[in-house]
């Protein structure tokens, strides 16, 4: 793998969420977002949804009536396709490819040949890591997370026989048959992140409770290599929100406007600009997006949302909550066996994890790419093409690929995530 590299042209990335580039680009520097100091009451609402506090913002609103009763103009009153479904339709091997011993076979032999044309990990591709059986299954894998249900499991492979170098070449080659192009996943230029808990002690991730339901911020797909297990718990849950579309379109209109608006405060916590502003959900081309991280629009226990920014209104607030529950009763929870690859549509399927339980021999840990397919893409709306633009068009910010969860000096583990694990 390229040995990390950062590299700077003249902004202090620390602090400057927009590279100079994308500034001059999208004229950013024509829009003001400073600190406000307002009397204005904001909604009540944390990181963890609270079905109680939802219900009665959800009554108390409706009670007060004046809500939309149309859908905003072009929108759709249904999406249909198999990108609508319920978990009560799925199995659990819905879209799940179980390698075949030739099939690894065809994968030790790609990481050999790639290994002997002395080229850097981050190189691999379909042309230099030749998988001519494999390949094609991968290519209908694809067809399935842009056209189909929206997401793929590849099963089958002990990551226990490849040091960390290799494992993550066949990670990246492997996955560059589902979106051959990776994106920048925070400030830092991480390319590789590790989703693990950073603490020192195994501790329970609150079992009763799973993670809200968000996107990634922002790629098509989502890609999460399961290097190893939790001792319990940490299952991936989905969620399709072109589900969630058609249930608020069809009850709930109002809320749909609200999605849509292009008002919702997006926090960079603590960079310039301090937030941006711009709708959760999209239709474009006939195709929905439903894009938002809830930890950038509620704050996180580990990440408190900015002072001085606004936060969300009742209206907002209740579309937020709505979302999470009426995907968790559309959801599926897919099994997760050390060694998965699963791939995620990111603009049509919502995802989150079970709590889960570490132990001193079991702990979760995840490796995460955000991936492109140019070809194969949805066209996007206006609206999310400067968020695109950062993670996959910016050249200015730093490269880092971690083979390993990066550390400091002084031991500790480096956080690097700008979005919801």
């Amino acid at each position: 793998m390229v040995p990390p590299v950062q590299v700077q042209r003249g902004y202090d990335p620390s602090n400057s969420y927009y590279a100079q580039g994308l500034r001059a680009r999208y004229h950013l520097d024509e829009i003001k977002t400073p600190l406000v100091k307002d009397d204005k009451v904001y909604a009540k609402i944390g990181y963890k949804p609270d079905l109680a506090q939802y219900l009665a913002r959800s009554e108390a609103r409706i009670r007060a009536g004046g809500l939309e009763s149309e859908l905003p103009a072009g929108f759709p009153k249904a999406l249909s396709g198999p990108m609508c479904w319920s978990g009560a339709d799925l199995t659990d091997e819905t879209n799940v490819h179980h390698l075949t011993d030739d099939e690894r076979m065809e994968i030790d032999a790609a990481l050999e040949h790639f290994k002997d044309l002395e080229l850097e990990g981050e190189e691999v591709k379909p042309s230099n890591f030749p998988l001519p059986t494999l390949g094609k299954k991968l290519e209908t894998l694809r067809d399935d997370v842009y056209q189909g249900h929206g997401f793929a499991i590849v099963r089958g492979l002990d990551p226990d026989k490849y040091s960390n170098e290799d494992l993550i070449v066949v990670y990246l080659g492997v996955s560059s048959y589902i979106a051959e192009r990776r994106g920048k996943q925070d400030q830092r230029g991480s390319m590789l992140v590790h989703v693990m808990d950073r603490g020192e002690q195994p501790k329970i991730r609150d079992l009763n409770t799973q993670q809200p339901f968000h996107t990634d911020t922002i790629c098509d797909v989502l890609g999460l290599f399961t290097k190893s297990c939790s001792a319990k718990g940490g299952k991936s849950i989905l969620a399709s929100s072109w589900t969630v579309y058609n249930e608020l379109a069809a009850t709930r209109p109002d809320l749909i406007h609200v999605l849509a608006k292009a008002d919702w405060p997006f926090d960079t916590f603590g960079r310039d600009p301090p937030y941006y502003s711009r709708a959760a959900l999209h239709y474009h081309d006939g195709k929905m997006f439903l894009n938002f991280s809830r930890r950038l629009l509620t704050g996180h226990p580990d990440s408190p949302r900015t002072a001085g920014i606004p936060g969300l209104s009742e209206a907002q607030a209740e579309a937020l909550d709505a979302v999470h529950f009426i995907a968790r009763e559309h959801q599926i929870k897919t099994a997760m066996v050390k060694g998965d690859m699963r791939f995620v549509n990111n603009m049509s399927i919502l995802h989150c994890r079970e709590a889960f339980l570490d132990d001193d021999s079991s702990k979760r840990h995840l490796i995460r790419v955000w991936l492109n397919n140019e070809e194969m893409n949805w066209k996007l709306p206006v609206a999310l093409r400067l968020a695109w633009a950062r993670v996959f068009e910016d050249d200015e910010r730093g490269v880092h690929w971690d083979i390993e969860p990066p550390r400091h000096n002084d031991g500790k583990w480096l956080k690097t995530s700008d979005s919801c694990d």
